[in-house]
């Protein structure tokens, strides 16, 4: 049994002796009636959001190989048969279906070896592998002379010989089911993930393209969580690289070089190009993360704290419980950063800043250089009826009650009027030059289009904090 799951059981066997010392104590108090109605919901199953999986499938890699070209053309490729060997692994289901067809145990019941569920996974495969011209079956089974029923078929019982070889038909030595399967675990078979360097030469302007060496002794490599996409992967080796000549550090999200002949000042490049960012001391993760969380804070108005909690709750808890939650320190780190990397993509320019700045000092300087003061270009010149609107003195409904109560009213009691101060723009239409300068705008005043409109709408979970406090 995964330790994982030992721990989950451990778990809930303590949950349930709290349950019951519980009752035992609430029945002293009010009686065995209580006691008998409460040992009723005790024994109610409680549900668990983690599923039991069994392990991959244990078979050496001789049997494994013979196995292929004894069944199927001698050149098929690697991507056809790691396709086969995926497909029923990822399908425990079907293969339990099917393999309850085979046998007969009722009256009425007919047993096949070539269900019409396994045929299907057959047809999904052929398919997917015919698009490339990839090669199955033998030749004397599939070509241009041998009906494509008949094609199936035979792949059918080959799948069904696959499935028997890698231990996924639950059935006994008398062809009796004896359980449902459980889904495939592949935690032994995920890939090891190295964060290293992006570029494989020196990319100095004033130093020759040499190659670039580790910069890491091997008993000082970190080993940090990576989080690519919605998958935790744990003791990922970090490595850095070094130009021998110029001195400059090459890391997986940025280079840092030194200042002229100043030793102790350098300047850190934040690389476009770069597939990860350290959020933290020892947290990485991959671009698809940062946009989630670049997303996720724009499209749902979520703050650091929400993403947080949406991520600890939604994907931690379900793929690496054992190692450590993510912070809101971490999800803010991922949202600056991530915001940096597309700005500047957006300019083609990798940004330069002093190595070892705080975060606000990031955000601050970064805005210098790609904030192109205050003004966004892209939206330059652009208007349209949904953000220009004719002008007016005032706005078309101003409510009663106060903006905040999500019904209208603060405890039933409605809210004075508020009061719009229209100083400032009298202020401006007097400074203008031929503009009415009393005290009420003219009827016949002229006024520019408005290009934004600010309105209030509803936020999903906590307002935004723009600022990290």
């Amino acid at each position: 049994m995964e330790p994982d799951q030992i721990l989950m059981d451990e778990y809930y066997r303590c949950l349930k002796l709290l349950q019951l010392l519980i009752f035992s104590i609430i029945s002293i108090i009010q009686g065995p009636l209580v006691l008998s109605m409460l040992l009723v919901l005790f024994f109610v199953p409680t549900a668990s959001a983690f599923p039991e999986e069994m392990e991959f499938p244990h078979i050496g890699f001789q049997e494994f190989s013979q196995f292929i070209l004894d069944n199927f053309n001698p050149t098929i490729s690697l991507t056809s048969v790691l396709c086969m060997l995926f497909s029923i692994t990822e399908n425990p289901d079907l293969l339990t279906l099917h393999t309850r067809q085979q046998t007969t145990r009722f009256q009425g019941e007919h047993s096949t070896s070539v269900s019409a569920w396994i045929q299907c996974l057959a047809h999904s495969v052929q398919d997917k592998l015919s698009i490339d011209g990839s090669t199955l079956l033998k030749p004397s089974e599939e070509g241009p002379g041998v009906p494509n029923d008949q094609t199936i078929t035979t792949l059918s019982i080959q799948l069904d010989a696959f499935a028997a070889l890698l231990q996924l038909k639950p059935c006994d030595k008398n062809r009796r089911v004896k359980k449902k399967l459980k889904p495939v675990s592949y935690k032994k078979i995920k890939a090891v993930h190295i964060v290293c360097p992006v570029s494989f030469q020196c990319e100095t302007q004033d130093c020759d393209p040499r190659s670039l060496q580790q910069a890491t002794k091997p008993r000082d490599i970190p080993h940090v969580i990576l989080i690519k996409g919605f998958t935790i992967y744990e003791n990922c080796p970090v490595l850095t690289g070094k130009c021998t000549n110029c001195k400059t550090l090459y890391s997986a999200d940025h280079e840092r070089a030194p200042v002229g002949d100043e030793s102790n000042k350098h300047t850190r490049v934040y690389l476009n190009s770069a597939k990860y960012l350290k959020v933290g001391q020892n947290i990485w993760v991959d671009r698809l993360f940062g946009n989630a969380v670049l997303c996720g804070m724009y499209n749902f108005h979520a703050s650091a704290a929400a993403y947080t909690k949406f991520w600890n709750t939604a994907v931690w808890k379900m793929e690496a419980r054992n190692s450590p939650k993510i912070s809101h320190w971490q999800v803010w780190q991922t949202f600056v950063q991530e915001s940096i990397w597309s700005i500047a993509s957006s300019f083609a320019l990798n940004l330069e800043l002093e190595d070892g700045l705080p975060i606000d000092r990031i955000t601050k300087e970064a805005f210098t250089i790609l904030g192109e003061r205050g003004i966004i270009q892209a939206a330059e010149n652009h208007h349209c009826a949904e953000c220009t609107q004719p002008y007016k003195s005032s706005a078309d409904h101003i409510s009663f009650y106060i903006p905040a109560a999500t019904v209208g009213m603060d405890e039933n009691t409605p809210v004075p009027a508020l009061e719009v101060d229209t100083s400032h723009i009298q202020q401006a239409q007097s400074s203008q030059p031929g503009q009415n300068t009393g005290s009420t705008p003219s009827s016949s005043t002229s006024h520019a289009d408005v290009r934004l409109v600010v309105l209030d709408g509803i936020v999903m979970g906590p307002n935004v904090w723009l600022y990290h406090f």
